[in-house]
């Protein structure tokens, strides 16, 4: 049965490097943090969300919230597409899903393309910016998830997405601190 995370409970403890070796552990003590789960690393969707995350990141510092970003994608892919400019925040390559996993981000569903269609103005964003050749290295109908951890280790927002763009609003997540 898959394991699904809800806002109470304790987040697993996450303990990685990042892309660029620095060492990532879940919960860090006096910090926030905001755990951004993605499909793969050329998904236009998740690129998409990415640039947002990268133009609000002041945001999230001013909260004394941490962004991690975490991808099924292996290193390299990932610094080709997703980071081809670092980003103020760490991307974890978690090509296992092991991390996947321990949150209960494992819905695949091309029910996720369905429902994406009644979303036209997300569909046009992302393909405006997207690239020619896109390169899927990991399971295409993966969904996307979220989840904001407290200092304390506690999840205050868990989201698991409905389609393959959908993301909480950053308002939302904030809301939640």
């Amino acid at each position: 049965m898959k394991r699904i995370i809800k806002v109470g409970d304790i987040a697993p403890a996450i303990h990685t490097t990042d892309l660029w070796g620095k060492k990532i552990g879940i919960p860090e003590n006096g910090k926030w943090i905001y755990l951004s789960f993605h499909r793969f690393a050329a998904c236009p969707f998740c690129n998409l969300r990415t640039n947002e995350l990268i133009r609000h990141y002041e945001l999230f510092e001013n909260h004394n919230v941490e962004v991690i970003s975490i991808w099924p994608s292996e290193k390299e892919i990932l610094l080709r597409y997703a980071a081809s400019e670092k980003s103020p925040f760490p991307m974890v390559s978690d090509k296992k899903k092991s991390i996947y996993k321990a949150y209960g981000v494992s819905e695949s569903s091309f029910s996720g393309a369905i429902r994406l269609l009644f979303h036209p103005k997300l569909i046009f964003k992302a393909l405006r910016k997207n690239q020619k050749n896109i390169e899927i290295d990991a399971d295409p109908k993966l969904m996307p998830a979220s989840f904001l951890v407290a200092p304390d280790g506690i999840v205050q927002m868990a989201y698991y997405g409905k389609h393959f763009g959908d993301h909480p609003k950053i308002k939302s997540i904030l809301q939640s601190i």
